[in-house]
């Protein structure tokens, strides 16, 4: 029985968010990739297709995003965002540079490192572009003076694409979250918060043993909150990434590594958490180890991306000449399995880059230098073992150099079922839906009904399936009931709701 409702239970959570959030799934449906053009990745049709961008600066490592019905919209490449056709945007240059352009100006104006922005939706057609940056102070300790101080600078711009005839403005520019860091690397991402509308911007902070986040609203960014790190290992990478799985219930970050002295690295090391997508905590789970191989191939073969699987069963790294599968169900640290090593010839071979897996199922490996029509990509991430079959030059195209891929989430991923949803509109977004909130909660339950019901039937169990209050009604007002639980313990607990004969499962925390 209790089986029998935590299936049920899953499933109602799942249709739900899958009805309300299909469209959003298309807003990762087109990738910015390459240089000398940029071009597009097209995802919106079985096969992959491709669009030449003019070049403003070449996406050697950036983030871009579509509107919800999968039409290419902006990208940033860290200093400078560009329009759907190649164009440098209004006020779009020059972001990243709240306290000067001296680090833009040495890079060409193209940002060269790993996951150093990200684009997430606002409201009404405007979107915040988060970035990575160095001041001119910084700056000039690492480069004239020697003193290696990190990255420094944390903040945003505002994209509104409702200006110039839908190529968009850059509206709100270089507003600083935080400064005076010691980043080491650009290491962020993010991920939609459980109640299906706000989001979780993480950032690294290496040297402080720790993670920052930051809660992400249409009007207000509120952080940063810490998550403090026990367990590490004693050197800080500088080429890393962190990232959440599909489904945003883990966590998964390579920024430390072990070093036995200043020249030999004998580990590569991976850490994944679980993630609580309401409250934004996060539970260390395990870490796994892959072998840094310092004598098979021409430099050490140190770590260089990592992805999930679509399914998060699996997470894939790839070092300069290797890629591994590791088993995240597996809690051996030591389960990675040997993929493949270099696609081609070492005297051609340009080292593998990040990763990502695509709206078509499968895993995109980029390349770290060198010019390149092609990637090499997994076909089925999601099997385990040598049938993900590695496809080495598998995505080929005659326009540009293919580098990384973008640093983007999963734009998709809606309400979770168990945060209370952000507002009533989000309450009321189906009137053929079942919604109880808040969630968690203290004194009072309020289930939200389908309109014009006749018959109500709500039973609350313990998760050992003994019934705990069990209520009939028949008379209705505002399509809603409220429902006193002050008396229950504070747990987790399952609750059935019957409406005209049809079933309803899901489950609430008391707090």
């Amino acid at each position: 029985m209790r089986q029998q409702l935590f299936n049920a239970l899953v499933l109602a959570c799942m249709l739900v968010s899958t009805r309300a959030f299909a469209q959003e799934y298309k807003r990762n449906n087109n990738w910015a990739v390459g240089a000398a053009p940029i071009i597009i990745f097209n995802f919106n049709t079985p096969t992959i297709s491709f669009d030449t961008l003019l070049q403003v600066d070449g996406m050697i490592e950036g983030s871009c995003i579509s509107d919800t019905n999968g039409n290419f919209l902006f990208f940033s490449n860290g200093f400078n965002i560009g329009d759907k056709f190649g164009f440098l945007m209004e006020n779009g240059h020059y972001v990243n540079c709240p306290q000067g352009t001296l680090y833009a100006d040495n890079l060409g104006g193209g940002g060269h490192f790993d996951q150093s922005t990200i684009i997430i939706p606002k409201k009404n057609n405007q979107y915040y572009v988060f970035s990575t940056g160095l001041s001119d102070s910084a700056f000039n300790n690492i480069f004239n003076n020697g003193i290696y101080v990190g990255y420094d600078v944390l903040n945003y711009s505002i994209v509104d694409m409702d200006s110039n005839a839908g190529l968009g403005k850059v509206t709100v520019k270089n507003k600083v979250l935080l400064d005076k860091q010691e980043y080491v690397n650009v290491a962020m991402t993010a991920v939609r918060h459980g109640n299906g509308k706000d989001w979780w911007l993480v950032k690294a902070d290496c040297l402080n043993h720790r993670y920052q986040s930051f809660l992400v609203k249409e009007d207000t960014i509120e952080g940063p909150y810490y998550y403090n790190i026990t367990d590490t290992e004693n050197y800080c990478a500088f080429y890393t990434q962190i990232y959440f799985s599909n489904d945003g219930t883990k966590f998964v970050s390579d920024i430390y590594n072990h070093v036995v002295d200043s020249t030999y690295w004998n580990i590569s090391r991976v850490d994944v958490y679980d993630f609580d997508r309401c409250s934004g905590a996060f539970t260390f789970n395990n870490y796994y180890l892959v072998p840094a191989d310092t004598v098979s191939y021409p430099a050490d073969d140190f770590k260089a991306g990592i992805c999930f699987s679509p399914d998060s069963k699996l997470l894939y790294l790839s070092n300069n000449f290797t890629i591994y599968q590791i088993d995240l169900e597996d809690t051996n640290k030591n389960n990675a399995l040997f993929i493949t090593g270099p696609d081609t010839s070492i005297n051609y071979f340009p080292w593998y880059s990040t990763m990502a897996c695509a709206p078509d199922g499968k895993l995109y490996v980029g390349n770290w230098n060198g010019i390149r029509p092609f990637m090499s990509y997994i076909d089925s991430p999601n099997v385990k073992g040598l049938g993900c079959h590695f496809v080495p030059q598998g995505l080929w195209q005659p326009y540009t150099n293919l580098l990384k891929p973008p640093n983007m989430t999963n734009y998709g991923l809606g309400w979770n079922g168990m945060c209370s949803p952000a507002s009533n509109a989000e309450v009321e977004r189906s009137k053929q839906e079942i919604v109880i909130y808040p969630n968690p909660t203290n004194d009072k339950l309020t289930i939200a009904l389908p309109t014009d019901c006749k018959k109500v039937e709500v039973i609350i169990y313990d998760m050992l399936g003994q019934v705990l209050l069990k209520r009939s009604m028949t008379q209705i007002q505002n399509d809603k009931i409220e429902l006193s639980v002050k008396h229950l313990p504070r747990a987790l607990y399952s609750i059935k709701i019957n409406v005209d004969g049809k079933g309803f499962v899901s489950k609430f925390v008391k707090e």
